[in-house]
């Protein structure tokens, strides 16, 4: 018989008796497979449609009929030491969470996978994480096919046809499990349970992959947790040195007046506003208890307040905060509420990038107590700065609008501006710059657009695509009231590296700014 057998692989140091979810009463049978006896939990429970209480109260319809009995089982079986769980239904609720080997499907997937007949891929990105996309192809191909750029988007998974001598089709995909297609028999689930053990075990996926490990979403409860106590023993001893909060989400500061830490407020006064969060002032206005704790965190609120001074957004503390962690010689990252693990030599590499990009030596004047719009009003003179922040332009055939820089300035500066905030934030910025470029050299209608935006000053954009090298420089400039070198989130890190490289390969140089309070 061919089906889709599912495993999950158990972590070291469980045995069987540690890992069945008790609260589920699975009933156990001993079955012996050549001469070894294995484990095998079956669970039946009745239950009935949410849509039968449409029906259910006429008296005419017996409720028993929409009863409906469903069965799911799970078996054992060791294989190298280690135990692995095969499920039928919906046996993985008879499972711990916490004894889960995360990652294994992914892996096993990896390695006995065709590289080159691979059927679907999901993945998320780091501009947004939370936008998680499955991408599929008419034919079998490989990854190249997919789009998919390994130095800022996370592989979830993956659907490939097996790497075999036979005929015999087999296909396999997972994460946490491993979903393989093949043949199935009692006696051949130990065969299965070695192979893919064997598969997990190898490292030939690094060849075909070697950026996989890069990046990777920590989905262990364990590990969570000891990250978490990092956390907590960090705000608890004030030591804020790889902790901070930003704002999750782009706001709209021409609408804008500022971010509230507690909406308590003696009597006869307003609520405090910042022009900017601040983790040290967050613990003081808003009273955080010591010690801490993840769910206090998770309640605690930040606010944001429009022009009006009323409350449009708020946020937990616990997304909002972002935090850099290292862990038995790992490096983890908190960022959007989520963990990720990153491999030592992609930081390093990452982190030597950023530290070697040319900084901009244009003299900004602090902004103070500005918002982003009513700083680049301010200093735009239309001599030394021309401005273009909400100047749109309308390239052809896109169907949207789009800003094409912040400031144009008389040194031939692309200058695109964004006050700090999250990885979501700044990533944003990073990305208009990289698609105003991209239609700058590919529809000639925006240069035109842009001129006419401009006519009211003394700058102008004088720019032939043909031309090398280019005479135009791409800046990026960050408002950030902290003082000395501009500090950027793992993240942004990763997506500035690869937006510069994209603006490097059109031509242009990319200058890195920093704008002081």
């Amino acid at each position: 018989m061919k089906l889709n057998v599912v495993a999950y692989l158990i972590k070291e140091g469980y045995e069987e008796a540690d890992i069945i979810n008790p609260k589920k009463n699975a009933r156990r049978i001993g079955v012996d497979i050549n001469g070894s006896i294995n484990s095998l939990y079956i669970k039946n429970a009745k239950s009935k449609p949410k849509w039968s209480e449409i029906f259910t109260i006429h008296p005419n319809v017996d409720e028993s009929i929409f009863y409906s009995e469903s069965i799911c089982g799970m078996f054992l079986v060791k294989a190298h030491s280690r135990l692995i769980a095969f499920t039928f239904g919906h046996a993985k609720s008879l499972l711990l969470p916490h004894v889960i080997q995360r990652g294994f499907g992914l892996r096993v997937s990896l390695n006995i996978g065709d590289s080159e007949q691979i059927k679907s891929i999901d993945k998320a990105t780091l501009d947004k994480v939370a936008l998680k996309t499955r991408s599929q192809t008419s034919k079998n191909t490989n990854v190249s096919d997919f789009d998919f750029e390994f130095d800022h988007e996370i592989l979830k998974s993956i659907s490939a046809v097996v790497e075999t001598d036979d005929d015999e089709l087999e296909i396999v995909s997972g994460y946490d499990s491993v979903s393989l297609y093949t043949k199935v028999s009692l006696e051949e689930l130990p065969k299965i349970a070695d192979r893919i053990m064997s598969a997990y075990e190898s490292d030939k996926y690094l060849s075909s992959y070697p950026w996989v490990d890069f990046i990777q979403s920590v989905t262990d409860p364990e590990t969570i947790s000891n990250l978490n106590d990092r956390i907590i023993h960090n705000l608890d001893s004030q030591n804020y040195e790889s902790l901070w909060i930003a704002c999750p989400e782009i706001m709209d500061y021409g609408d804008f007046s500022g971010f509230v830490y507690t909406t308590r407020a003696k009597k006869g006064c307003s609520v405090c506003m910042h022009p900017e969060l601040d983790l040290e002032l967050y613990v003081k206005e808003a009273k955080l208890k010591f010690p801490t704790s993840i769910e206090a965190l998770k309640r605690k609120q930040v606010y944001a307040y429009n022009s009006a001074e009323m409350q449009v957004k708020s946020w937990s503390l616990f997304r909002c905060l972002n935090g850099e962690v290292e862990l038995e010689g790992d490096i983890f990252v908190l960022n959007d509420s989520q963990w990720y693990r990153v491999e030592r030599k992609f930081s390093d590499s990452v982190n030597e990038y950023f530290k070697h990009l040319p900084r901009s030596a244009i003299d900004f004047p602090p902004y103070g107590t500005l918002t982003e719009g009513e700083y680049l009003r301010k200093i735009a003179d239309g001599e030394n700065f021309a401005l273009l922040d909400q100047k749109w332009i309308y390239p052809q055939g896109i169907g949207t609008r789009i800003e094409f820089c912040d400031l144009l300035s008389q040194c031939n500066a692309f200058i695109h501006v964004k006050k700090y905030g999250a990885s979501s934030v700044l990533s944003h910025l990073f990305s208009q710059a990289t698609v105003a470029t991209e239609l700058l050299l590919n529809d000639a209608s925006v240069l035109n657009q842009v001129n006419a935006h401009l006519d009211d000053t003394y700058l102008s954009v004088v720019f032939d695509k043909d031309k090398s090298p280019r005479t135009h420089r791409v800046v990026l400039a960050i408002m950030h009231k902290k003082q000395g070198e501009v500090h950027l989130p793992f993240f942004s890190k990763v997506n500035l590296r690869h937006h510069s490289r994209r603006l490097q390969n059109m031509g242009f140089t990319v200058e890195l700014a920093k704008i002081d309070a």
